[in-house]
């Protein structure tokens, strides 16, 4: 008939509108048919496992030569995200971990930020994430490089200009890594005003924070406090007033104790 006609000679566009004004068990099965004409690396082939409720074979093959770019079915998993959040992080995820095992880092953590996977801690190996673009299985002074802070930097400001707006708390320790380094190269300034974004941060929620890294934060402050432009053009007496912010990290340190 014409239905079997057009299934055979590859017009899938009469196969699938003749198919749908017939019932639904044709319907579905001249689906199915047109799924499995196509090949399997094909990235339609990967939304419609993703619509079926599988998770798409791209997960566990991208990364091969074989398989072909996997950016376009992390395209179409992103740009047809259905109400099945839960399959679809998981489907990122996946990927991401897919990638890394091929040693593909940068297109791993990109996965891994889409899958809102979040930021972990360099002593936890089974983290995924800590710095962009960086291997925190390095040893870690060659992972935690001032490129990957910056990187990571970069993508938390980006976060913040969202509508929702939420910090990355593991990161607080390499900004202040990074701002020791400022200071090391004698950049007192940009070094003080690093540990008051810092600071301000922690400030939100005192409790997700290590309180050795809140004292090296109250001692790095008051000794860089005296280095500021700002205070040198004060009257000696306001100069020794410190910042509200400092005021109140020495508190919170000081209830924490």
């Amino acid at each position: 008939d014409a239905l079997e006609s057009a299934m055979k000679h590859g017009l899938w566009g009469h196969a699938l509108l003749l198919a749908s004004k017939m019932d639904s068990r044709t319907h579905a099965r001249v689906m199915t048919r047109f799924a499995n004409s196509l090949p399997i690396n094909d990235p339609l082939q990967t939304v419609y496992q993703l619509m079926s409720g599988r998770m798409p074979a791209a997960s566990t093959c991208c990364g091969d030569e074989k398989w072909g770019d996997w950016r376009p079915h992390l395209a179409m998993v992103l740009s047809n995200l259905t109400n099945n959040v839960d399959l679809e992080s998981r489907t990122i995820a996946t990927m991401g971990d897919t990638l890394a095992s091929k040693g593909l880092l940068d297109a791993a953590h990109f996965c891994y930020l889409m899958a809102q996977v979040g930021f972990g801690v360099y002593t936890r190996k089974t983290t995924k994430l800590v710095l962009i673009g960086s291997n925190h299985s390095l040893p870690f002074l060659k992972f935690a490089t001032n490129e990957a802070i910056q990187r990571t930097e970069a993508y938390e400001y980006a976060q913040s200009l969202g509508t929702q707006p939420g910090c990355l708390p593991n990161f607080q320790v390499f900004k202040f890594i990074y701002a020791c380094r400022l200071a090391e190269m004698g950049l007192a300034a940009q070094a003080f005003h690093y540990c008051e974004v810092i600071s301000r941060t922690v400030l939100k929620d005192p409790h997700y924070y290590s309180p050795v890294l809140i004292g090296q934060l109250i001692q790095m402050s008051s000794q860089l406090r005296l280095f500021d432009p700002q205070i040198k053009e004060k009257p000696e007496q306001e100069s020794l007033i410190e910042p509200s912010w400092l005021v109140r990290l020495r508190h919170v340190d000081g209830q924490i104790k």
